[in-house]
This record gives C-alpha cells, structure tokens and sequence, in this order.
C-alpha cells in the first residue's frame, strides 16, 4: 500500500461519506424517517455507479488508472454506499416489530443492487461499441 493510494481512498471515502449524508437528508426531508428511503437510495445509486466503475476500470481501451479506480470504487463509492447503515437499518425496523418491511426492504435492497451494478456495466459496454 503506497501513501498514495491511501491518499486517493481517504480523499474518496471523505466525498463519499458527504455525498451520502447529503441525499440521505434530503431524502428523509422529503419522505420522512419511516422507511429508510435514504440508505436505500443510496445503496441502489452506489450499486449503480460501482458497476460502472468496475466495467471501466477492466475496460482496456479506456486505461484507468489504478489509483483512479481506487479514488472511486474503493473511497468515493466506499464512503457513499451504506450496507452498514443498510444493517442497522434493518434491525432497527425488525426491533420495531416492522418485520415484513425489514424483509421488503432487505429483498429489495439485495435484488435491486445486483441489478444495477449489472446494468452499469451493461451501459458501459453499450455506450463503448
């Protein structure tokens, strides 16, 4: 591990974590803190974004550099995506007795990031043909 590349996981990770906490106040500004309509967001969007970054990063004629990929997928997409918060998400909604929301919310969670982070790399390859 080069000073470098922590550098570029520390800076990424700050940003993400901003940009998390940001739609996620927005988010429950606008729907409330019922349903974790923020952690959920989020972690879709980051699946999303990851794909893209993976597609790109193993995409040779784009040539992303190694420390690029690091600033995005490992700090900007690891401090933005919540699984951790996706977590304590649900075990606050199951000790609160929602258990059929916390199994909506966990299906959901689980099959729709897979989804996007397949549809990110789908979107790369077609808009690189």
């Amino acid at each position: 591990m080069s000073l470098k590349a922590l550098l570029a996981v520390a800076l990424g990770g700050g940003i993400g974590s901003a940009l998390r906490y940001g739609v996620n106040f927005v988010v429950v500004a606008r729907f409330g803190p019922g349903f974790p309509f923020g952690t959920f967001l989020i972690n879709i969007t980051g699946s999303l974004l990851i794909g893209i970054v993976a597609e790109l990063a193993a995409t040779s004629s784009v040539g992303m550099a190694p420390l690029l990929r690091l600033f995005l997928a490992v700090g900007v997409l690891g401090g933005y995506t919540t699984f951790s918060t996706f977590a304590l998400d649900t075990v606050t909604l199951v000790g609160d007795r929602t258990l059929g929301m916390a199994t909506l919310y966990v299906l959901a969670s689980v099959a729709l990031g897979v989804v996007a982070a397949f549809a990110g790399q789908v979107l790369v390859r077609l808009a690189m043909r």
